[in-house]
């Protein structure tokens, strides 16, 4: 009899134990698909991903309601991804050589997150350099200009990203 029982006992343990695999491995956090159209965005719509810190995924996509180019941030938690939207968005001027558009994001710690984004229209355009506040010595950030093979025109993508204190 006591054989009986301790073989029930482990096969018990054994169900539990894959029952709480099973559960955590469910909810972990999400392919960038899956996160994408919960929240209403077009995959096909997405001209940009790129992860800027570890955990943490930058997007821009075309807004269909605006019809602007929109940034928003992907952050993976333990348990879950969420997706944040940041206000405002690229009204895209193709007659400028470049156009630009700065957002910013305060994450729950109180940090702030800028992106600034645009596209180049002028391809003798190479380099995109930014300079801001508060000291213009050490805050001087070169963008990273995306070549864009799905986009039938001539403008290039730039973004960067600012992880500090800024002054517009």
């Amino acid at each position: 009899m006591p054989k009986t029982s301790n073989r029930r006992r482990v096969a018990y343990v054994l169900f539990f134990v894959l029952v709480a695999l099973f559960l955590i491995r469910s909810c972990g956090p999400q392919d960038l698909d899956s996160v994408l159209s919960k929240n209403g965005i077009n995959a096909e719509l997405v001209k940009l991903v790129t992860t800027f810190e570890p955990r943490t995924q930058l997007v821009l996509y075309q807004d269909l309601t605006t019809n602007n180019l929109t940034p928003a941030l992907i952050q993976q938690k333990m348990w879950f991804s969420e997706l944040a939207r940041i206000g405002g968005g690229l009204q895209d001027n193709p007659v400028e050589p470049l156009s630009s558009h700065i957002s910013g994001y305060e994450e729950s710690k109180g940090k702030m997150i800028y992106i600034i984004y645009g596209y180049l229209h002028d391809a003798d355009i190479t380099q995109v350099h930014i300079r801001y506040e508060p000291n213009l010595a050490s805050s001087r950030l070169e963008a990273e200009i995306v070549e864009s093979s799905s986009d039938q025109s001539s403008r290039r993508l730039w973004y960067a990203v600012i992880q500090q204190p800024i002054t517009r």
